[in-house]
């Protein structure tokens, strides 16, 4: 599941414009930490089961990711979107990006899903893309 995290951060480097891609650990608060922007942070957003299987015990997974695009702007009152042009050519991008990766053999190509809501605070908007993927854990042996 958490293995997904390093080879799609990898693929998302190469997204034209982006300033960062950083992972969970790096989530943290962007602003305090001065991390460049636009950029985006990949999160393991958890999984469910989607089958078991009882004569095998093997179990078929879904593993959500969040993909979240952080941009900065002009401060403005907390809870006020402010219109990107920017944000919106980087979203079309990331979503495109992450249709077209192929993930490690035993996961399913990436699906989009519906994403939390962004969050727009005074001088950054974080955008949240959604995207899931499904594997097999079979029991050791």
């Amino acid at each position: 599941m958490l293995r997904l995290e390093e080879p799609l951060i990898d693929w998302l480097k190469g997204v034209p414009g982006l300033l960062g891609v950083y992972s969970t650990a790096d989530l943290g608060d962007f602003e305090k930490a001065g991390k460049p922007a636009p950029c985006v942070a990949v999160v393991y957003d958890g999984y469910a089961v989607v089958e078991a299987r009882r004569t095998s015990r093997a179990v078929r997974i879904e593993t959500r990711w969040l993909v979240i695009l952080v941009v900065r702007h002009a401060a403005r009152a907390a809870g006020a979107p402010a219109r990107s042009p920017a944000a919106e050519d980087l979203i079309e991008e990331l979503l495109q990006r992450l249709l077209a990766w192929t993930p490690p053999d035993g996961f399913t190509p990436l699906e989009l899903a519906t994403p939390p809501a962004p969050v727009f605070q005074a001088g950054a908007s974080f955008y949240p893309l959604a995207v899931t993927t499904q594997s097999v854990i079979e029991p050791a042996r």
